[in-house]
């Protein structure tokens, strides 16, 4: 049985490492890399949405143990070497730039927004706002617990172009990422709390990059 349903797990092709130059040489190699580490990312994606097909393959939560040990083993593995590389890009290639005008704001706004339910979406692309209206009953709570938000910090750009920012709200931290279309409307946003100093959680599946 083990051999059966494993076969799907070995499809599952983990994506070629991009090259990141050290600062000092990166030269004019910045948009390529930023090329190759976002579609790494792609890759990335790919490959844990091939692992979780091959658990649900294999039964889903009726999988032997021994399958679901060996696939969340092989994910976890894939998520510390996305973080890995996702923060050398940030040190190597994405140190230096500043944020996306009104993007800082947009990301202000709709954290307000959501904690008292009324969220402006107007200041959304239409996919965007019809996400959001169909999270909000679960998105309000969360955004409303986290208390008020005391600062914002920019932390980068990542490889598809999206704002890095560390929102510091009075019961915690989030990671926070924000992208906005050519008229300045949210068209991406993602945020999570921030992870406590040596706190390891565990893993599902790759991280969307936010």
């Amino acid at each position: 049985m083990l051999t059966v349903v494993a076969a799907p797990a070995l499809a599952c092709d983990l994506p070629k490492i991009p090259v990141i130059p050290a600062r000092d040489k990166m030269g004019d190699q910045a948009p390529a890399v930023t090329a190759a580490t976002s579609a790494y990312f792609e890759g990335m994606r790919a490959y844990a949405d091939c692992i979780e097909s091959a658990l649900a393959a294999a039964g889903g939560d009726g999988a032997p143990e021994s399958f679901k040990d060996a696939l969340i083993e092989r994910n976890h593995a894939a998520v510390i070497e996305a973080q890995e590389v996702q923060k050398l890009y940030q040190e190597r290639v994405a140190v230096g730039q500043t944020a996306t005008p009104g993007s800082e704001v947009a990301l202000r706004k709709l954290i307000e927004g959501r904690a008292s339910g009324m969220p402006d979406y107007d200041s959304m692309t239409e996919a965007f706002a019809r996400t959001e209206r169909q999270q909000m009953r679960f998105l309000q709570p969360m955004a409303a617990a986290a208390g008020a938000i005391q600062s914002i910090e920019f932390g980068g750009i990542d490889p598809d172009g999206r704002n890095i920012f560390v929102v510091h709200q009075e019961k915690g931290t989030m990671n926070a990422r924000i992208g906005l279309d050519a008229a300045g409307k949210i068209d991406f946003a993602m945020l999570r709390p921030a992870a406590a100093p040596g706190e390891r959680r565990p893993t599902a599946r790759i991280p969307p990059r936010h």
